[in-house]
This record gives structure tokens, sequence and C-alpha cells, in this order.
């Protein structure tokens, strides 16, 4: 599958759920999908997910990621701050940058 903005467009709001193993799965809502032009040859944007609230963060990693006509599909996750006081608010971003043809 190639991965591109426009796939991911339609899953704005939406759940994705990430398979941790045979019995554990995390629901991310897909928030927003920021973009940013790095070269004419990439199309660079980023996936951003919030968690459900009091969740621990996971290690960053490439989980088995699924949404209701997506997937599955391996995919890169990292926890990042959220920029609040909170120390323990956070989201994950998935980082694309992928060759135009």
């Amino acid at each position: 599958m190639k991965f591109s903005k426009s796939l991911f467009e339609p899953f704005v709001g939406r759940a994705f759920r990430v398979h941790l193993d045979d019995a554990h799965i995390l629901e991310l809502r897909l928030a927003d999908i920021g973009t940013q032009q790095i070269s004419p040859l990439y199309e660079s944007f980023t996936l951003n997910f919030d968690p459900p609230a009091g969740s621990p963060a996971l290690p960053d990693g490439s989980y088995p990621m699924t949404a209701d006509g997506f997937g599955p599909e391996l995919i890169h996750i990292s926890a990042t701050h959220a920029g609040t006081p909170d120390p323990t608010a956070y989201y994950y971003e998935a980082v694309f940058n992928v060759l135009v043809e």
C-alpha cells in the first residue's frame, strides 16, 4: 500500500486500533494531519493521534494498526508531549516522507 495524505484524510476524527499483542488493543483517535514541504520530491505529512485519557504512553515503535476500512498496516508512532503544563499530556505522531512518483 502506498501511503499518502489523501489516503488518511477520510479517517480524521475516527478511531484507529493499535494491536499491541493478541490480547491487547489500544484505540487512538486520528486528531489531524499536519503537512510541510521539505522537498518537491516528497510528500511530507504527520498523523497526530489522541490517546485515551489516563493511558500510559507506549514506547516509540511500529505497531499493526487498523481502522474501519483500513489495514492492518504497520505504522511507526512516537509519543510527543502535548505542550501543556501537564507532564502526562501527550499525543502520538506518525511521520511520513513519501517519494512522489
